[in-house]
């Protein structure tokens, strides 16, 4: 980039760089810079280009093997794929070959200085210290320009929905990202899904208040220019396949309303085969973990909890062991399966409080996230399942935390409610 000869000013520029994002290969972000702010290795999943970055990954572009790219508004999001990483950017004005160049070269750092650790990333934010350092040329090749100064900035005129899905704490969770370019605001928006409720429960919403008694979910106004995301959370109930579909509804200046279709996903939770090699001892950091947690009647003793618990993770060939027993009172009871699957730790631990309390929890942990939704969801099957049979259908577990009752833990903090705009 030249300047001017004729009054010293800068030359127009094709295209101004707001943001950089490295993805995993399966869609996991794993850094970002933004122009004029330091890097983030934690990256917020419900930001609405983080979201349109994994639909594309989920939509297969990364396995085509070429750049490709999608215009929002003024907003153009392109993505380069490698094997083991994706790099993205954001940007305002068209692609051209010194960008993608740019592109280009941060894939082959990243992968040349990180793959091994790649490969063995749990989704632990430290084991991936100082990789998003290599996406600021991406992003320094116009830090010192502004977006005023593109030529040819695009600008595709509407509402575009995307759609991603992902995994949090044993919950699918399907996240759709709003972006409005026209010219009015999207108000009275909402979310309606469609799913095989037989198989999957809906369980709440990000944000938690969005969720109607009816089951849709509420989108705030979206001004033009701006972008907001809103996700839905889904217990599945045993391991499968399961198509996501749904629709966006929202009101024009006429007060009309108009429907958008969301982009479908499919996704999958399942239990895999377990290795017969045996699982190593001592604790496991950095896995994707999700607990879950049933009262029993009284009429049960604790201890004829314990034996069923340890018929459940015996039935699907965890290797046990018994935990540390309190007398109480109320007495506690602990039972851990360990194994390996595919080649990577897989952890059931169970929990028996008795006297007053009554309760069993379960915690599952992996490095896979539909690993641990799946495991979840079959032992839990299994769970329920032991004690219809072992007492003739007379006893029923009572699943706490389900919609309605307030869960344990508050959802991760997001800037779900913060719009992020190019102008």
């Amino acid at each position: 980039m030249t300047r001017g000869s004729g009054n010293g000013r800068w030359d127009l520029i094709p295209n101004w760089v707001s943001e950089a994002l490295a993805f995993h290969a399966d869609g996991r972000p794993l850094g970002r810079v933004r122009s004029g702010r330091p890097p983030e290795a934690v990256v917020d999943p419900m930001a609405p280009v983080v979201v349109a970055f994994q639909g594309m990954v989920q939509d297969g572009f990364g396995e085509r093997g070429r750049p490709v790219s999608a215009v929002y508004g003024e907003r153009v999001l392109s993505l380069v794929p490698g094997r083991k990483v994706h790099v993205a950017t954001v940007a305002r004005g068209r692609p051209d070959p010194e960008l993608r160049r740019s592109m280009k070269d941060a894939v082959a750092r990243i992968e040349a200085d990180w793959g091994p650790r790649i490969d063995g990333w749990t989704g632990a934010p430290g084991e991936l210290d100082g990789l998003v350092q290599d996406l600021a040329p991406v992003v320094g090749r116009t830090a010192d320009r502004g977006p005023e100064e593109v030529a040819d900035p695009l600008n595709l005129r509407g509402v575009h929905p995307v759609s991603a899905v992902d995994f949090e704490g044993g919950h699918i969770r399907l996240k759709v990202a709003i972006f409005s370019s026209g010219f009015m605001a999207v108000r009275g928006g909402y979310l309606e899904l469609t799913f095989n409720r037989e198989s999957l429960r809906l369980e709440g919403s990000e944000p938690a208040h969005a969720l109607t008694a009816e089951g849709t979910v509420k989108v705030a106004t979206i001004s033009p220019g701006e972008a907001s995301t809103v996700a839905c959370r889904l217990e599945p109930l045993g391991p499968g396949k399961y198509l996501l579909e749904g629709t966006i509804t929202f009101f024009d200046d006429a007060n009309n309303p108009r429907h958008l279709e969301v982009p479908p996903r499919e996704v999958e939770v399942l239990f895999p085969d377990l290795g017969l090699q045996t699982p190593p001892d001592g604790p496991w950091e950095g896995l994707d973990s999700a607990t879950r947690s049933w009262r029993y009647p009284a009429s049960l003793g604790g201890l004829d909890v314990v034996r069923t618990v340890r018929t459940v993770l015996g039935t699907r060939g965890l290797v046990l062991s018994v935990g540390e027993e309190v007398e109480g009172p109320p007495a506690r009871w602990t039972v851990v399966g360990r194994a390996v699957a595919d080649r990577s730790p897989l952890s059931v631990t169970m929990r028996v409080t008795g006297g007053e309390v009554r309760r069993i929890e379960m915690d599952v942990a992996s490095t896979r996230a539909a690993v641990t939704a799946g495991v979840l969801a079959e032992m839990r099957g299994l769970l329920e399942g032991e004690f219809f049979r072992k007492w003739r259908g007379q006893v029923v577990l009572e699943e706490e935390g389900v919609r309605g009752v307030p869960k344990k833990a508050a959802p991760i903090p997001t800037d779900i409610d913060k719009y992020i705009s190019i102008r």
